[in-house]
């Protein structure tokens, strides 16, 4: 499903393109697990804010319908949930979001919205496993050259380090929203997301401004996966590069320039 739709000039999803996604997914999944670990991750991020930008949209229908269509959290609930038990989640959905002051064919676009949304979110699932595979598997591609080794080990720290702060923080906000909007208990999600209760609560206040529909605990288990497989990475590469230095010290190398080649 591609969701630009010609003639509708204020659709927001008029950017969000299904197929493009799909095809740079496919792109990464065809490098294989050495050139394609970070980039899978790349990619998951691209995903993900698609997907929001359909929560959004799908959350002002909702609102919309609910404030000016007398639909009721239940009739929304159905359509976006799937079954009508889970009021409360909607009617937390339908409250928070601003609804637009008009909204052709509202109920088709409710629908339309939380079909994209389904899309990208399956979409962002295989994602986030291809991501944890090429992690999982891809070799230490590492130069002969243990100088030059210990400058390469030494920048795939640095790189994995980021991603992992970023995955680790991503992580920690939508287990915090899952405590703040919808009453999680705090360790129940602190065990599920592999980390420890006191880095969610840091993410309270983060969470308290973000859409209850960033609630996804789907997300919090694929990020915790994600995060795992880039510090077994990013452990391999310090061991690599400690490897290295000794072996750059043990043939005589200057030590000072080891570690300017370490950063040190």
């Amino acid at each position: 499903m591609d969701a630009t739709r010609a003639g509708v000039g204020s659709d927001p999803l008029a950017h969000v393109n299904v197929s493009r996604l799909r095809s740079d997914l496919r792109a990464v999944q065809a490098l294989g697990t050495t050139s394609g670990a970070m980039q899978a991750c790349t990619v998951s991020a691209d995903i993900r804010q698609a997907y929001g930008t359909a929560l959004r949209a799908r959350d002002e229908a909702a609102a919309y319908l609910h404030g000016n269509r007398d639909w009721t959290t239940e009739d929304l609930a159905e359509v976006i949930c799937g079954h009508r038990a889970d009021e409360r989640r909607v009617r937390l959905i339908a409250e928070w979001s601003t609804a637009p002051q008009h909204l052709y064919d509202a109920g088709h676009e409710l629908l339309h919205r939380q079909q994209l949304a389904n899309e990208l979110r399956d979409l962002l699932s295989e994602a986030r496993a291809t991501a944890v595979h090429h992690l999982r598997e891809a070799e230490l591609m590492l130069p002969p050259d243990p100088l030059t080794r210990v400058h390469k080990a030494t920048d795939m720290v640095r790189f994995s380090s980021y991603h992992l702060d970023v995955v680790a923080a991503n992580r920690n906000l939508y287990a915090a929203n899952l405590v703040v909007h919808h009453e999680w208990d705090l360790d129940e999600i602190a065990e599920l997301a592999e980390t420890e209760p006191d880095a969610i609560a840091g993410a309270f206040d983060a969470a308290r401004t973000n859409p209850p529909s960033d609630a996804d605990s789907r997300s919090v288990r694929e990020l915790a996966a994600i995060a795992a497989a880039i510090a077994a990475r990013r452990s391999h590469w310090e061991s690599a590069r400690q490897e290295a230095v000794a072996e750059c010290l043990a043939a005589g190398v200057d030590p000072e320039r080891v570690a300017a080649y370490a950063g040190g």
